[in-house]
């Protein structure tokens, strides 16, 4: 008896073997044909139309090797609100005024909670809390800290900050706003960016040339720090840098920056909108991401 069960259990695992095998054969000539199709325009666009959680959320992409001249490949760049993007060229603006001599690090903050407002943790100090300057440039971009955006756009000017961003050649980034003024929105004053304008910066800082090496470097460590990973770096390998920001409003999740790669470093720039489920989305951006580093970082 047990003989005969072996023997019918041999025939079983036989014929699932042979099913799996046969089923293998069908799918290879398709999987070795995605995993040998080059990394395209037409890759991307293909990637992008298969997201499967929201068909409405409309995506900004783009993607550019960097170190071998390659040219960058872009899904629907377009100005669009920039939330917390807006804080990298606050960033370096900051720099640039601490390079000419006009701001000092080591200056003393204090924290005041009537002007504090919400997003990040300065808006939960206790009033009174003195931060150094650095500190609050370091807030601003680690945590998305929006009380010290604010801080930094009172100290450097909102006129210069803009003005920088126009020398670095952003044609569609524009800062109008503090950050949650609602009322300006509700006035037409949004701040704006685009992922062709940020990968612009991005470029610069990666290459070491957006104000001088040492001043770049310092940023681009900033930005390895940030603690919002639910994006780029979600999916990817935990030891690998990544120099990046994120940006949330109601409907839009963003996350643009540089990947370290095995393979070489490249920029990437995630922008939604039209977000109604974002845990979804969340997930379908982070599943690019890692799409994106299979093909050009790993």
């Amino acid at each position: 008896m047990e003989k005969i069960v072996l023997e019918k259990l041999a025939a079983v695992s036989l014929f699932a073997c042979f099913l799996l095998l046969f089923a293998f054969a069908l799918l290879s000539p398709n999987i070795a044909s995605a995993a040998a199709e080059p990394f395209s325009s037409t890759w991307l666009t293909n990637q992008i139309k298969t997201v499967p959680a929201e068909k409405k959320t409309k995506y900004a992409v783009y993607v550019q090797a960097l170190g071998d001249n390659s040219k960058p490949i872009v899904f629907n760049s377009h100005k669009m609100a920039s939330a917390s993007l807006i804080k990298i060229p606050i960033m370096i603006e900051a720099f640039k005024q601490k390079q000419q001599g006009k701001l000092d690090f080591s200056e003393p903050i204090i924290i005041r909670h009537a002007n504090a407002v919400e997003g990040g943790s300065v808006y939960n100090l206790p009033d009174g809390t003195i931060l150094s300057l650095g500190e609050i440039v370091e807030l601003m971009i680690v945590q998305s800290d929006n009380t010290s955006a604010n801080i930094l756009i009172d100290k450097l000017k909102m006129e210069n900050i803009n003005a920088m961003i126009q020398q670095l050649g952003c044609s569609e980034t524009i800062l109008q706003r503090k950050m949650m003024d609602f009322e300006a929105v509700k006035k037409g004053r949004q701040n704006y960016t685009s992922v062709n304008d940020i990968a612009l910066l991005l470029q610069k800082l990666h290459a070491l040339q957006c104000l001088d090496p040492e001043s770049d470097q310092a940023m681009l460590e900033i930005m390895q720090r940030q603690e919002d990973n639910m994006i780029i770096p979600a999916q990817l390998p935990h030891q690998l840098k990544i120099a990046h920001k994120t940006g949330q409003l109601d409907g839009m999740y963003y996350d643009c920056g540089i990947v370290y790669g095995k393979k070489g470093d490249y920029i990437l720039c995630l922008m939604a909108e039209n977000i109604k489920d974002e845990a979804h989305v969340m997930y379908d951006m982070s599943s690019l991401s890692l799409a994106i580093y299979d093909k050009i970082g790993r």
